[in-house]
This record gives C-alpha cells, sequence and structure tokens, in this order.
C-alpha cells in the first residue's frame, strides 16, 4: 500500500501514512491478552464534508462506495458537521476491517480529500459483551499516532484505563504523547 498524503502545515511535520493503523493487528494481541479486549469488527472514518453534509457530496458518495463489491459503508453525520463513515465486518474481522478502514481514506485521499480526513477508529469490547465497546483507538492521520478512549457511559471516561493501554501499547504502535489530544469521539 502506498504512502498516502502529503505535509501538513499544522504542528508537527509528519508524512501523513495509514500504515501504522494495518500495525494495529499487533496490538489487538496485547488488548486481548492483557485486557480481555477484541475487535468488535466496526470502526469510522471521520472527515469534515465540502458543502452541507448530507447533501451527497463526492466525498460522502467516494466513502461510501469504498470496500467490497458486496458490503456498503454506511455514511451519518453528527450535531458537529462532521461525516462518518462506518464500516463493519460481522465475523469481527479486525484485518479486514483495518484494510476496509484504510480504503476508505485511500480513496478520499485519491479524490482530493485528504485534508478533510480527521481521524479513524477501531471499536473494542469485552468478550462477554461484544454490543457495548469498551475501547476506542483512535488514529490520528496527520499525526501519525494512536489514542485510546474508554468511554464510561454518561459518566465521563476511564481515563486511568486509557493510560494503562497507552503503556501498554507504545512499542507495538506510535502512540500519541499530549493527552491533552486525546478528544472523546
Amino acid at each position: 500500500m502506498a504512502l498516502l498524503g502529503g505535509l501538513r502545515g499544522r504542528g508537527r511535520s509528519v508524512r501523513p501514512s495509514m500504515l501504522p493503523l494495518l500495525e494495529l493487528r499487533s496490538a489487538a494481541l496485547t488488548l486481548r491478552s492483557g485486557y480481555g479486549l477484541a475487535s468488535t469488527g466496526s470502526g469510522t472514518v471521520c472527515f469534515v464534508a465540502e458543502g452541507r453534509p448530507g447533501q451527497g457530496t463526492e466525498a460522502e458518495i467516494v466513502a461510501g462506495l469504498a470496500g467490497d463489491s458486496i458490503r456498503r459503508n454506511v455514511v451519518n453525520h453528527d450535531a458537529l458537521g462532521r461525516t462518518i463513515v462506518r464500516c463493519w465486518r460481522e465475523n469481527g474481522d479486525l484485518g479486514w476491517l483495518l484494510d476496509d478502514l484504510a480504503d476508505v481514506n485511500e480513496r478520499l485521499t485519491q479524490a482530493g480529500f485528504a485534508s478533510w480526513l480527521l481521524h479513524t477508529t477501531v471499536d473494542f469490547a469485552e468478550l462477554r459483551d461484544m454490543r457495548h465497546p469498551k475501547l476506542t483507538m483512535v488514529y490520528r492521520r496527520e499525526r501519525g499516532t494512536f489514542y485510546p478512549y474508554a468511554p464510561r457511559g454518561t459518566q465521563g471516561r476511564d481515563r486511568a484505563m486509557e493510560l494503562r493501554i497507552r503503556s501498554s501499547l507504545s512499542r507495538i504502535v506510535p502512540m500519541e504523547s499530549d493527552i491533552g489530544r486525546w478528544r472523546p469521539v
């Protein structure tokens, strides 16, 4: 897979790449053995569409058609004006999911929408309750780093768990060191 994008003018200069996203396969082993978490088979690509979201913009059409010819992605919008492409694999296959997410990013990049990409997420849940994600790994393409987001229902987030996971995964995937950049998704 070719490296995507170019240099960005904000923050540190990192050549945006989807390669670290594909390395999440290795991190998944640590999440399973150390925390009892497995991929739900669900993930998202979040971007800001040109014009008004929901009007069938070119970027939304490109994102919705990415993936294989049988399954299509679901394109939704949030209250902040972001477009969210949800990809999933019913069997929870993380490898296929990561390929799908990389494909959405690559197609958007090739279509000229690279600067609109915000983040890509992959959901993990406890093996006994796969319907309720306990952890979302967030990949910030422009920084080339991940951060863990562990929601705790309506009570905020589990910061202690996030810090433990960052420590466990820091030698496996590039982790965001500035926790001030760890935003809820």
